[in-house]
């Protein structure tokens, strides 16, 4: 549970940029006033210069019941500092994200699909805010795990990155669903998102090659079953992404996060768990085919509206279904990779930790 910090705010706590002449300030307001076209910054946090910290960036709208386990999660994995642009929340997302002290906040009324469906923003805010730092770039439903996450932080991951020259780690976008109806998958947000949504499916995937970087686009999957069973005319969803980039200027993501500009990829795969199927989801898909925001009129939804009302007690269970454990059954059924080099750094790790904790506790 992570109830600290999930607490609805009233009205947005944010306060205006002062006056204040001191270094840190400046440093402050020189961030805040950087051009930036395509959204205004509402927070007064300070943004530290060249500290040597993970940072977090997310577009959100309406995200209420997921984004407090999302955020939470990613602050366990190491990410010390978030920066989360909202595009016109209506249910208390926008005064939630301002009254978190490690997000900083921003905002645009602007359309999400002249945007590049937020890909221009992204760009935006990695470059402002992200040169220099390894960055993870989510969205409100997704949660980043890699090869033993348990028990490795974030920051040794990436340090084991740095070691061999890795930019970059690409993913699978593997789709949760919970036990039950999709209708009755009620969640709390002050719990783990897997706590709701913990199955998956453990095959068939595929994997194609493509011309732009990661050079690679999986398919597969819950949502490829479900294209398939509502005859879409289509190709499924890709289910492929590159969320983790030790950011540089000039690097831009071309497609949301399934592909960007030329990087050395580390030779692994790593997960982004995906938290679409809850109890929301005929009313989001409502919503999000009457905004027309999405890909090709929202095209994707439309295929998700059509299964809602043509089976408004669907569950996503089949017998490809495997309830979700940790990273070592991910690694065991290939839908995450975990190469020797990374296996032996990564029990060395765990040996001279566990040795440590030892003493610790002796002592």
């Amino acid at each position: 549970m992570c109830d600290r910090r999930f607490q609805r705010k009233q009205s947005c706590v944010c306060k205006p940029l002062t006056n204040c002449k001191c270094e840190s300030c400046c440093w402050l307001a020189m961030q805040a006033t950087a051009p930036l076209r395509y959204m205004k910054r509402v927070d007064a946090r300070e943004i530290p210069h060249g500290a040597n910290e993970i940072r977090g960036f997310l577009v959100v709208r309406n995200e209420m019941l997921r984004l407090p386990s999302t955020l939470c999660h990613h602050r366990s994995l190491g990410v010390r500092r978030f920066f989360a642009l909202d595009n016109g929340s209506t249910d208390g997302t926008l005064d939630y994200l301002c009254g978190e002290p490690d997000v900083h906040v921003f905002s645009t009324s602007s359309s999400y699909a002249e945007s590049n469906y937020g890909v221009a923003w992204t760009n935006e805010l990695l470059n402002a805010f992200g040169n220099g730092h390894w960055t993870l770039t989510i969205d409100a439903d997704e949660q980043f795990i890699f090869p033993h996450f348990e028990r490795i932080k974030l920051s040794q991951f990436c340090g084991f990155l740095d070691s061999i020259g890795a930019e970059a780690v690409p993913c699978l976008l593997l789709d949760m669903y919970p036990g039950v109806a999709i209708r009755d998958a009620t969640h709390d947000p002050v719990h783990p998102l897997l706590e709701t949504c913990n199955y998956f499916d453990r095959a068939p995937y595929q994997m194609r090659r493509t011309n732009h970087c990661p050079y690679f686009e999986i398919s597969g999957g819950v949502r490829k079953r479900m294209f398939v069973q509502n005859h879409a005319q289509f190709h499924p969803p890709s289910i492929s992404k590159v969320p983790l980039v030790r950011w540089k200027l000039g690097m831009q993501f071309i497609s949301s996060t399934h592909y960007l500009s030329d990087v050395k990829l580390a030779p692994l795969l790593a997960t982004l768990l995906h938290f679409k199927f809850l109890s929301d989801f005929h009313e989001r898909a409502q919503t999000e085919v009457a905004r027309g925001e999405h890909y090709e009129n929202a095209r994707e939804y439309r295929i998700y509206l059509q299964m809602c009302r043509e089976n408004e007690g669907a569950t996503l269970l089949c017998d490809q279904s495997s309830k979700f454990k940790d990273s070592a059954q991910l690694v065991g059924l290939g839908l995450m990779t975990n190469p020797k080099p990374y296996e032996d750094w990564a029990q060395a790790m765990l040996v001279r930790h566990g040795s440590t904790r030892e003493l610790a506790e002796a002592i």
